[in-house]
């Protein structure tokens, strides 16, 4: 798929189980991302050619490294020639947030010193069950001189094609303008869970939504996807 000349970014996704990680990569797969699986370790990734403005192109591969924890041996090798790292967490979920900065350690023991490092703070559509603040997560950026950081919904897609334009361009030099970027971002739609079911009506939309398994985020991001697809230059 690769054309001669086109550089190729590895990108990884690293976050506890519930984050999200695999919603994020159902919507790049919604939206042309193509399955290739390395025999050598046996781990998918997904890979498309991503067009950008002034006739310039990346191949971007997005690796799944699905439920791995922390702990695993195998992590070395899924950090191995990395350009970019994403640490996900969920911004409902304040331990996810916490367990970043371990994660953050894991690659920085296991990756590349050249790797790009960026923070990513996902299920953003839940509002009102949203326990980690913008502030904080710009501390964290500041704090560990990470190179940026997003907030995106994979269940609404908001902000999630314009990141990883943003990162991808970013990792191989090439310099997109906020305006060349606005063209891949989406409308946010937010869910508010129903106040008159009060606290249980919340702890029920908190089960439901926050902490779903990773299986029903993609189930859920599949079903939608075929309704509201996303607008990007794409190839």
């Amino acid at each position: 798929m690769q054309a001669r000349g086109d550089p190729a970014i590895k990108l990884v996704l690293l976050g506890n189980g519930s984050v999200g990680k695999s919603s994020l990569i159902a919507r790049f797969v919604d939206d042309g991302f193509a399955r290739v699986y390395k025999q050598t370790i046996g781990l998918d990734f997904f890979e498309k050619k991503l067009q950008l403005p002034r006739d310039q192109r990346i191949v971007l591969q997005v690796w799944d490294i699905g439920g791995q924890t922390i702990n695993s041996k195998m992590l070395s090798k899924y950090l191995f020639g990395v350009h970019v790292a994403l640490l996900c967490y969920d911004v409902t979920d304040a331990q996810s947030f916490s367990d970043v900065e371990d994660w953050l350690r894991v690659a920085n023991e296991n990756g590349s010193k050249q790797m790009n490092l960026h923070l990513v703070g996902n299920k953003t559509d839940l509002v009102a069950h949203r326990v980690v603040s913008n502030e904080k997560h710009e501390a964290f950026i500041r704090q560990h001189k990470l190179l940026g950081g997003f907030l995106v919904s994979a269940q609404s897609g908001d902000n999630v094609l314009k990141t990883v334009y943003r990162i991808s361009a970013a990792a191989a030099n090439i310099c997109v303008s906020e305006f060349e970027l606005s063209f891949c971002d989406k409308v946010v739609r937010a869910v508010i869970p129903d106040a008159s079911n009060g606290k249980q009506g919340e702890q029920e939309a908190r089960t439901a939504m926050a902490d779903e398994i990773e299986a029903e985020d993609i189930a859920n991001e599949a079903l939608k996807s075929r309704k509201t697809r996303p607008c990007c230059l794409l190839m």
